[in-house]
């Protein structure tokens, strides 16, 4: 067994202060290293809120600390709907994503990232939502850019959602692509360091036809405005399989309003 490096979620900006310092510096002191990744919500160009990522506010901080986003798509309540739905919220999302970066930012760092759908497990995900989510998401990032961008299915679920999993699964063997699965199972309540990677303790009970990328080992470190940690899995490959696919902010100081 390993340890993988540390990464961070949250559902606030990652400015946000609290007890006088912002996320980024309370994660660097948690882990003793600055996370690789930070995941945040891209909903739609129209979702308001500080839940969604906000790059006005948000770009400088995680590019000056060299942390790549990790994009999650978030509309919890829609998971177990149908294709129809999975297609019409996936070009939201898509369409959120590449708009806050920049379809042309997103193509030199080598247009292919990758976008995880929460899967909360209340209600679990189907397989017609799966189908219409991550067949639009390939299609439609490739048609909105003109193919200068691919954006990869991935979907993010507890381990214990044996109906997510098993409908990612039936998915994928039936040609629907998945590029990697991330999953919370929380050993620990708040905030601690990444623990040795057990394969029995983060996989699903069911066979899945993908990698492991992420583990959210605990939850709301700092309480409900601070973060999540999560561990990259050490058994795959760092740089082709996640890293390259997360997108590092544009400089902002570089860009005329």
């Amino acid at each position: 067994m390993a340890k993988g490096k540390p990464g961070a979620d949250s559902s606030s900006l990652v400015t946000t202060q609290v007890q006088v310092k912002n996320l980024i510096q309370l994660a660097f002191e948690l882990f003793a290293e600055t996370p690789v990744i930070w995941g945040r919500y891209f909903t739609s160009v129209a979702t308001s809120g500080t839940v969604e990522y906000r790059h006005l506010k948000e770009n400088q901080i995680l590019r000056d600390n060299n942390i790549r986003v990790l994009p999650i798509a978030r509309q919890t309540r829609h998971v177990n709907g149908s294709e129809e739905l999975g297609t019409a919220d996936a070009k939201k999302n898509v369409e959120d994503l590449i708009l806050t970066f920049g379809k042309d930012h997103l193509a030199t760092l080598g247009g292919e990232f990758v976008l995880v759908l929460d899967v909360e497990g209340s209600p679990p995900l189907s397989v017609s939502y799966y189908k219409g989510w991550a067949q639009t998401v390939l299609s439609h990032s490739q048609e909105f850019t003109g193919g200068m961008v691919k954006v990869l299915p991935c979907v993010y679920a507890p381990r214990g959602d044996d109906a997510t999993w098993s409908a990612v699964a039936t998915a994928s063997n039936q040609g629907v692509p998945c590029h990697g699965a991330w999953i919370a199972r929380w050993r620990i309540r708040g905030c601690g360091r990444p623990l040795e990677f057990d394969n029995s303790i983060v996989l699903p009970r069911v066979q899945i036809p993908f990698d492991v990328l992420l583990w959210q080992y605990a939850d709301e470190c700092h309480g409900g405005d601070g973060f999540d940690c999560n561990e990259i899995n050490p058994n795959i490959d760092f740089e082709a399989k996640l890293i390259s696919k997360c997108v590092l902010p544009p400089d902002m100081r570089e860009i005329v309003f």
